[in-house]
């Protein structure tokens, strides 16, 4: 499973994203939008939006989420 996660520092949906992913012991790379130019850039095209946390998991997006719905869809993955 590939997972990316766009995060802005002091954002807490961000922090509970990511302590999610922690806490299930999954690989992920995250990208802190906040003063990195390029990883803001790449955030708002791949979303068309703004807001953080933006998450990839195998190529399905889910835009200015929070852990809830990171937890829901990763549930809807393991089953299949």
């Amino acid at each position: 499973m590939k997972i990316t996660v766009w995060t802005k520092i002091g954002c807490p949906w961000c922090i509970e994203v990511v302590d999610l992913l922690n806490e299930r012991h999954l690989a992920f790379e995250e990208r802190v939008v906040t003063n990195n130019q390029a990883h803001w850039d790449e955030m708002v095209r791949i979303s068309h939006q703004s807001k953080a946390p933006v998450v990839d998991i195998d190529g399905h997006l889910l835009i200015d989420t929070d852990a809830e719905t990171v937890a829901a869809h990763l549930a809807t993955v393991a089953a299949h």
